[in-house]
């Protein structure tokens, strides 16, 4: 077999390219700490590694996700506990307030702290986390969820929503409350109500009505649960002529009160309750009194205050007062009731976090094994192949050296 000069160098060429590539990619397995740097290197491998930092990727996006939850779990836990201290203070006040040693400049004193209570409570109800969202807004947190009406009472609005988070592949866990199911759809001692002005009032500013204060309950619970209406009247309705409004029940539009003259602010009574409308109500304006077995734990406030500043010190007035005194500590009980199961589902919840962040750690912990298994480059093996193969790097420079030296001409 003929060999030329030509293949001569060519083989020679390739085996010390040969050598220097496997010696470059030892040099580089161990710079990188990785045995499979492509995927020719080993398909197999490199797959079940992208698969397994794939895994890793989602299992920090759990632990993220849990770190987020707990610490919001953790500061609604704080908030609620900071309304149940200020409920606390109510009930003592409202204690005091019926003390019947207590005169009735006593009882104004009580109201200006329980109003004070009040603001606090608000504040309290309408904190944001760390990210500036109202915690108790349901779905609607860029918007405050307790605000203060025109009439000067409280009406919730935020919403119902409930945001989830994903903490595994199976688990969900609740990362708030809104405010409606913590704090206005609380079971009320007694029959009770609530107002809200017509969507279709025309009055401009518009008119509002006050949330209202109980002042018999004996005459609304047979009243009970019937709705009223009040609807207002032309001018001329009434003799003399001037402002005034017919109550109707809302079942049969059967009247209660006919013809009433309005002047704003004025309290209106009718079957046991009363209430005040603000403002210059056109005619057709409407306003309702609904019946209602939930009362917000802010309304309980908000009636303990106005009853204690328009008190009467007559016999009535006594019986009225102790009435509502009952009411407001049923009904604070109540609201410390669902604080208490808010805060027994926040555990829960604060539970299964906990377990859950232990299985990812230990997920984590076991994929990094089975990663380091597969990718990492064993470097004593590797520093050891490192010097074999530059050993042959050089046999084979060496040799081509030699062979390419050759010459017929030598042997002449």
């Amino acid at each position: 077999m003929r060999i030329s000069t030509q293949q001569l160098f060519s083989r020679g060429m390739d085996n010390i390219q040969d050598a220097n590539a496997q010696l470059q990619k030892t040099q580089l397995q161990i710079s990188s700490g990785r045995k499979v740097l492509t995927p020719a290197d080993d398909p197999v491998a490199a797959t079940r590694i992208l698969q397994l930092n794939q895994n890793l990727s989602l299992v920090d996006q759990y632990k993220k996700n849990i770190e987020l939850t707990q610490n919001r779990l953790n500061l609604e836990d704080g908030l609620l506990n900071n309304v149940g201290d200020v409920l606390q203070r109510l009930r003592e006040l409202a204690v005091q307030a019926g003390d019947g040693s207590q005169n009735p400049d006593d009882k104004k004193f009580i109201a200006a702290e329980v109003e004070q209570r009040l603001s606090q409570l608000v504040g309290i109800l309408n904190s944001k986390d760390p990210s500036g969202e109202y915690i108790f807004g349901g779905f609607q947190g860029k918007n405050q969820p307790f605000v203060q009406n025109e009439a000067g009472s409280y009406v919730y609005k935020g919403d119902e929503g409930q945001r989830f988070v994903r903490v595994d592949a199976n688990v969900v866990v609740a990362t708030g409350d809104n405010g409606k199911e913590i704090f206005v759809d609380i079971d009320s001692a007694n029959n009770t109500f609530i107002t809200r002005p017509g969507t279709r009032n025309t009055s401009d500013p518009p008119a509002v009505i006050s949330q209202g204060l109980m002042v018999d309950q004996e005459a609304y619970d047979a009243f009970y649960p019937e709705d009223l209406v009040v609807v207002f009247n032309p001018e001329s309705a009434a003799s003399p002529p001037g402002p005034n409004f017919t109550i109707t029940q809302a079942s049969d539009g059967k009247p209660v009160l006919s013809n009433v003259k309005f002047a704003s602010g004025d309290p209106i009574s009718v079957k046991g309750i009363q209430f005040e409308i603000l403002g210059s109500p056109q005619v057709g304006d409407t306003f309702f009194v609904q019946s209602s077995a939930k009362q917000s734990v802010l309304t309980t406030v908000e009636r303990l205050a106005h009853g204690l500043k328009t008190y009467n010190e007559t016999p009535e007035g006594r019986q009225a007062l102790a009435d509502m005194i009952d009411s407001t500590l049923a009904n604070l009980t109540n609201a410390e009731t669902s604080l208490l199961e808010t805060r027994s589902r926040l555990g829960a919840r604060l539970s299964t976090l906990k377990t859950t962040q232990a299985l990812q750690d230990d997920v984590s912990v076991l994929t990094k094994q089975v990663l380091s298994e597969l990718q990492d480059v064993d470097m004593a093996e590797a520093v050891s192949n490192l010097s074999f193969q530059n050993l042959i790097l050089q046999a084979a420079q060496q040799s081509y050296t030699k062979v390419t030296s050759l010459s017929l001409f030598d042997l002449l």
